[in-house]
């Protein structure tokens, strides 16, 4: 991505420059002024602002369909398709980019050839680039960085599942680069898919009921719903949830299902990826908040992106209650059947927080009885 200058950062707002530094590993981004963040991202990014009266070669004004890092100052985009050029010499990435301690040695990771394909969940973020997303929607080191003029050109949204071939790192960079988009959904990437946004699908309440486990038998739940298993710590609801999981994979195998964590003991992380039920993301409450937060906001794009197409998705997060108020909204709001789509599909442990019981279309409640007796369970194997 393009080194960004001073001027771009001060005309950015504030909600941009807290992405950037986030993306960058600011440390304490969220409680600096606007010109010390912008003093910082400067820094880490490893850019310098040009000397005054000593410009620098003006940036190329050709918007290329190529991986490289794209200039920030690009003319209009035009009808006709954009031509293939040479990579220019690519600008040295952003801090996030660059390995946090020294530089590996060249042989330490098997390098990339272009017959090598890659493929994961599109993460865009709020400069118009993006990331492919290996490993089911946490960061990695093997994620590959996407151009905004292909994500223009390809119509992607965040969510999509992206496939194509791959160029090794270049000098100073950490992610390899997408040559081309080659499939989308599993679909050809090109014409791109015509298809609705979610945003306008018009919401309905559920009409296909959803098989549960007996302890919904008093709150039932169909295609669409926002369900909510509230109650202390300790109560069940990660139990209770895994055996949701089990009994959808069972019952309904048209049901597109992800499981996201947030906030989860260690142990009961190891025994949610051990069942191979649902793809699992996210972390426990040792990981990055904000990575977890980023995990879940993720999955709820790809379920879109399904209901978009006609099919049904459901997201199960243990626990709600560990995300940002903003992120919660997000994702239970998200949840809903729709005319004219498919179905999203939320089921979350929400913990004591009021706020996602208003919201829920069901709601379970978890007495401290339960608790209980889950954790004489645990203690006798």
């Amino acid at each position: 991505m393009s080194v960004l200058q001073r001027k771009e950062l001060e005309a950015s707002p504030l909600a941009d420059l807290h992405a950037i530094a986030s993306e960058l590993g600011v440390e304490g981004f969220r409680a600096m002024r606007k010109q010390e963040l912008i003093a910082e991202i400067l820094s880490e990014q490893g850019g310098e602002e040009e000397p005054a009266g000593e410009p620098g070669p003006q940036p190329v004004e050709v918007e290329t369909d190529d991986v490289a890092d794209q200039p920030v100052e690009l003319e209009p985009e035009r009808e006709e398709p954009e031509p293939e050029e040479p990579e220019p010499e690519e600008p040295e990435p952003r801090a996030a980019d660059r390995d946090p301690v020294e530089e590996e040695p060249e042989d330490v990771r098997e390098p990339l050839t272009e017959e090598q394909t890659a493929s994961g969940v599109l993460d865009v973020l709020p400069n118009g680039s993006g990331f492919v997303r290996v490993n089911g929607g946490g960061q990695s080191r093997d994620d590959v960085y996407i151009s905004p003029a292909q994500i223009r050109r390809c119509e992607l949204r965040a969510g999509d599942e992206v496939s194509g071939p791959v160029r090794p790192p270049r000098r100073n960079e950490r992610h390899p680069s997408l040559v081309r988009v080659e499939k989308v959904n599993g679909a050809d990437a090109e014409p791109p898919e015509q298809r609705p946004h979610f945003d306008e699908l018009t919401p309905v309440f559920p009409r296909a009921r959803l098989e549960a486990p007996g302890a919904f038998e008093d709150a039932p739940f169909g295609r669409g719903s926002r369900v909510a298993v509230a109650g202390p710590p300790g109560a069940g609801a990660t139990a209770l949830l895994r055996e949701v999981v089990a009994t959808l994979a069972e019952r309904h195998p048209d049901l597109e299902l992800q499981v996201v964590l947030a906030g989860v003991r260690p142990e009961e992380l190891a025994e949610w990826r051990s069942e191979g039920r649902a793809p699992v993301s996210g972390g426990s409450f040792d990981g990055s908040p904000d990575a977890q937060a980023q995990a879940v906001e993720l999955a709820v794009e790809r379920a879109k992106r399904a209901a978009e197409r006609g099919a049904h998705a459901a997201v199960i997060v243990d626990s709600l209650a560990a995300l940002p108020p903003g992120a919660q909204r997000r994702v239970f709001g998200a949840a809903r059947a729709t005319d004219e789509g498919g179905s999203l599909t939320v089921i979350a442990a929400t913990g004591s927080v009021p706020e996602p019981l208003r919201w829920a279309t069901t709601r379970l409640l978890l007495e401290p009885a339960r608790a209980s007796a889950t954790l004489r369970a645990d203690l006798l194997g």
